[in-house]
């Protein structure tokens, strides 16, 4: 874990999109899934879930083809990544306010009631459309994706982009994420971390917690501020 020396003053909190807000990750792996068995490439969740969580969809492509990506041209892997797309916004087209996670629903209520600000900071190119079919648009500040920086997670652009809309100093904000590239990402970021899924794979954030329901923005920053006084 790294550590962050100066009081805890949260002034901003930065969600992930799929796996955080919404099982959106499920929706992802069935997309490729269905552009793998018309490739022939052999895939399963496992393969999708401890190769490619959190990867933005170029990199993830990559992963998927191996070394069959050396044989294809440039414009045949964008229509890959075209037909993937494809798959995933069909498959999203149901979303409602009843797909959110547990607990983020109240949490961001919270948050806008406290004045904390709120942005997304995420891989996905399609994130805009994501928060309009949850009906969470609103609850946003502002919203920093796959379209509006260069070089994704785990580089830490996404987020920083984020805070400097928002006019919050890094060290002020706390990301929320549930892949190990996004936890990268937040640390390098120089902000506070929490995780939000298995131990095991988030162990680098300052703070873990398996689910966010039940759990209240009080009782995170309890959290926060109990992790900076024992030394993490």
């Amino acid at each position: 874990m790294d550590k962050l020396e100066r009081e805890p003053h949260i002034a901003a909190v930065i969600f992930d999109l799929d796996g955080v807000i919404a099982n959106t990750v499920y929706y992802h792996y069935l997309s490729w899934q269905q552009l793998a068995d018309e490739e022939g490439i052999p895939f399963d969740k496992h393969t999708h879930d401890e190769g490619m969580l959190g990867l933005n969809r170029e990199d993830a492509l990559q992963y998927l083809l191996g070394d069959r990506a050396s044989k294809l041209s440039p414009i045949q892997q964008q229509l890959l990544l075209n037909r993937k797309n494809d798959y995933y916004l069909q498959l999203i087209n149901e979303l409602n306010y009843d797909n959110l996670l547990p607990g983020i629903g109240n949490l961001l209520v919270e948050l806008h009631a406290a004045g904390i600000k709120v942005a997304l900071g995420s891989s996905s190119k399609n994130a805009e459309i994501v928060l309009q079919r949850l009906k969470i648009r609103h609850l946003f500040d502002f919203l920093a994706d796959g379209n509006s920086v260069s070089n994704l997670k785990p580089c830490p652009d996404v987020f920083l982009y984020a805070a400097e809309a928002l006019g919050v100093a890094p060290a002020n904000c706390l990301v929320v994420e549930d892949a190990p590239a996004g936890i990268a990402a937040g640390l390098a970021a120089g902000m506070w971390v929490l995780g939000v899924g298995p131990y095991e794979r988030l162990a680098r954030a300052h703070l873990v917690l398996p689910t966010l329901a039940d759990i209240g923005w009080a009782d995170i920053v309890e959290k926060v501020n109990y992790y900076h006084k024992s030394g993490g």
